[in-house]
């Protein structure tokens, strides 16, 4: 029963593509491992719900040169590494836990990406440098994400290092321009990538506490007006089905997202600065000013990037990125106060955390009411967690609505964990053990929690599991609730104090109790 993750409104009957929007026809030449409907199958998954996260791949550059066999844009690397997502993103329509056949080309596609990445990571082309950063994101879903920030920060470094994100002498396009100063078509591909990988990079360095090899973001050129002309001709459909159709706004959400992003990056540096208890009241006023900035970012939004009139799954996923930003920010301000403070700042970043994880959980159950947890953004990941294990703290209050967020927060990871990794499964653990810290009445876990987490514990998680994990993720936020007695043990403080905690040392610490 637990494995029905659909929502209500995607079990309605509707429409099928007949044809997949991408079409290729020279996969052969990349890879001998599937045919061209295929390869146009799973490409179509991801260039409609992993890569308008990012727009990490520009598509039309990439499946010009695959078509072309140009390897400006393409790599045998690459296609492999798209093909392989693509497959967590795949599933037959009325058999949603068979993915036999998904698993077993899935491995065959893995079995070639390692000695292609072998051959190919000396090189510091550009589809080497994407390769390796969906490599690092792929080796964090697999619960070793030292390895994994490591390929992500090291492609990062290697696309700043060369330029790659600075505006260059290509040639500009005069086409239909309205505007002389519009940015050409390989203008605006470049300043789509350099966005994408300094936010993928931002993203670890917020959610990973590593240090960022970008000390400034790229420069963003394409105009506002410029970016709402382009937007005015694109759409999304949640392939594999027809509708609904809707406006992505991908280039207006550039330009919010990159303002957001070089927030986030500013928030990443400051807090590797803190190793001691305690900030000074500088320090505290600065956050006080960042947390400002972020408030007139939110004010600033156009309804046409706003989830009330827009919620196609990169605009949600906007959103959650601004909320998990507010959680960061307030983590420090509350876990470094300063001791003998003078600032004239009154800020609640209690409230504001609390706030934060309320519209955190609203986002999910609509992300779930709009799409179905079948085909989800990889950076869910991070939010199910966010999620999940607030609302363990939340059940005893009774609220209906964090009862549905435990509940969908628990489906889509574990549906995620039938195409991802090991990661999925340590967040439904830790998820797992903060709900028996709460020691909640068992009438308020859903069912379909219980049977989860039942056959986790069965089969899919061990001992073993738990010690190879290798994870620097930081657990955010655990309700004050549960925080520990002053005769706690030492283990069971390390195991209740979560907020800081990294999933590594909180999972081994909680199975210790």
């Amino acid at each position: 029963m637990f494995f029905d993750s659909m929502s209500a409104d995607a079990k309605l009957l509707r429409p099928i593509l007949k044809e997949p929007p991408i079409k290729v026809n020279s996969i052969e030449y990349w890879t001998s491992l599937m045919a061209n409907d295929t390869a146009s199958h799973l490409l179509s998954f991801y260039f409609t719900w992993e890569n308008p996260t990012w727009n990490l791949i520009d598509q039309d550059t990439f499946l010009q040169d695959l078509e072309t066999h140009n390897g400006s844009h393409c790599s045998r690397l690459l296609v492999h590494v798209l093909l392989f997502f693509g497959i967590s993103f795949s599933y037959k329509l009325n058999q949603i836990t068979d993915r036999r056949e998904e698993k077993v080309l899935g491995q065959k596609l893995y079995d070639q990406i390692k000695p292609l990445w072998e051959t190919e990571k000396g090189k510091r082309d550009l589809p080497t440098i994407q390769s390796g950063i969906l490599l690092g994101l792929l080796s964090c879903t697999f619960g070793v994400d030292r390895l994994g920030t490591q390929f992500i920060m090291n492609g990062a470094k290697s696309y700043s290092q060369q330029g790659l994100h600075m505006p260059s002498d290509l040639s500009r396009s005069n086409g239909n321009n309205d505007d002389k100063n519009d940015l050409s078509p390989s203008e605006l591909s470049q300043e789509m990538v350099s966005w994408a990988i300094f936010d993928v990079q931002t993203l670890a360095s917020q959610v990973y506490r590593k240090v960022s090899p970008w000390l400034t973001p790229p420069p963003l050129r394409c105009s506002p007006e410029q970016a709402a002309r382009l937007d005015e001709h694109i759409e999304w459909s949640p392939y594999p089905f027809e509708s609904p159709t809707s406006r992505p706004n991908y280039y207006t959400t550039l330009q919010f997202r990159s303002a957001l992003t070089a927030i986030v990056n500013e928030i990443a540096f400051f807090s590797l600065q803190f190793q001691g208890p305690s900030m000074s009241d500088d320090d505290q006023d600065y956050c006080c000013q960042i947390y400002q900035r972020l408030v007139n970012w939110n004010i600033s939004l156009p309804k046409s990037v706003k989830p009330e009139h827009n919620t196609t799954p990169h605009i949600l996923c906007l959103h959650l990125y601004y909320q998990a930003t507010l959680i960061s920010l307030s983590t420090i301000m509350t876990t470094h106060p300063p001791l003998e403070s003078t600032s004239t700042s009154h800020t609640d970043f209690e409230s504001i955390k609390e706030n934060a994880m309320e519209t955190i959980g609203s986002l999910i159950l609509l992300f779930k009411h709009r799409h179905g947890w079948k085909s989800i953004p990889i950076v869910m990941l991070h939010y199910f967690c966010l999620g999940g294990v607030h609302a363990t703290s939340r059940l005893s209050t009774h609220e209906p609505k964090w009862t549905l967020v435990l509940e969908s927060c628990v489906v889509g990871l574990w549906h995620m964990s039938l195409g991802w990794g090991r990661l999925c499964k340590a967040f439904l653990r830790t998820i797992e053990l903060v709900l028996k810290s709460h020691d909640p009445d068992p009438t308020l876990i859903p069912l379909r929690v219980v049977a989860i987490f039942k056959h986790l514990n069965s089969d899919l998680w061990s001992a073993k599991d738990s010690a190879s994990l290798s994870a620097d993720y930081v657990v955010q936020r655990v309700a004050r609730s549960v925080s520990p007695s002053p005769s706690s043990d030492p283990a069971t403080a390390t195991a209740t104090a979560v907020s800081g905690q990294t999933l590594e040392s909180l999972i081994r610490a909680m199975e210790n109790l």
